[in-house]
């Protein structure tokens, strides 16, 4: 029988976690702009800085997402599965446009920067790609204790790899953009 706190507990992790993840994607876009903006401008300090706040970012959205799966694989079968796409309506759908535009559009932008970065900006990309490597697998994580071998929910039955599969398929292209080869993540 489940405990009703345990179960209240996760519902709650699982979907604060998830609007946090949304509230930093909003951040990451920003600073990444800035990013761009100031490197566009010759600025290496004010670059330099701002990869210094967004690494500081994604080492926070690693941070939450180990938050959010904090509770029983139980309390994730029994009750956050079931239940996870009645949360809130759009609550995948939404926000996924802005993660959508983070990586498509925003970190692409950044794709020169980080492959042939200016030899005083190579320490905190290092770091910057060190925390977003950590990011990904701290995702991962949650996939693996949850899904196992089976696909996520938004990917559906048919798909051709497990959840944590794409996490590590995600990762690894993120990484090439960033200016990492195959095998160095």
């Amino acid at each position: 029988m489940f405990n009703m706190h345990e179960l209240d507990d996760a519902r709650v992790r699982w979907q604060l976690g998830h609007h946090l993840f949304f509230s930093y994607v909003q951040s990451l876009i920003i600073i990444c702009s800035r990013i761009d903006e100031h490197a566009a401008a010759g600025d290496i300090e004010k670059t330099k800085a701002a990869i210094e706040e967004a690494t500081y970012v994604l080492w926070g959205v690693a941070v939450i997402f180990k938050m959010t799966g904090g509770f029983s694989q139980a309390a994730y079968e029994g009750y956050v599965r079931p239940n996870m796409f009645e949360a809130a309506e759009g609550f995948s759908g939404m926000w996924a446009q802005d993660h959508d535009y983070l990586i498509k559009k925003v970190l692409r932008r950044l794709k020169s920067l980080f492959n042939e970065p200016p030899a005083e900006l190579l320490p905190v990309i290092q770091k910057f790609r060190h925390a977003f490597a950590i990011m990904y697998d701290s995702h991962k994580y949650v996939c693996d204790k949850f899904e196992g071998g089976q696909p996520s929910l938004l990917m559906g039955e048919n798909a051709q790899k497990t959840a944590a599969e794409m996490i590590d398929t995600f990762k690894r292209n993120r990484m090439l953009v960033l200016g990492v080869p195959l095998g160095e993540s």
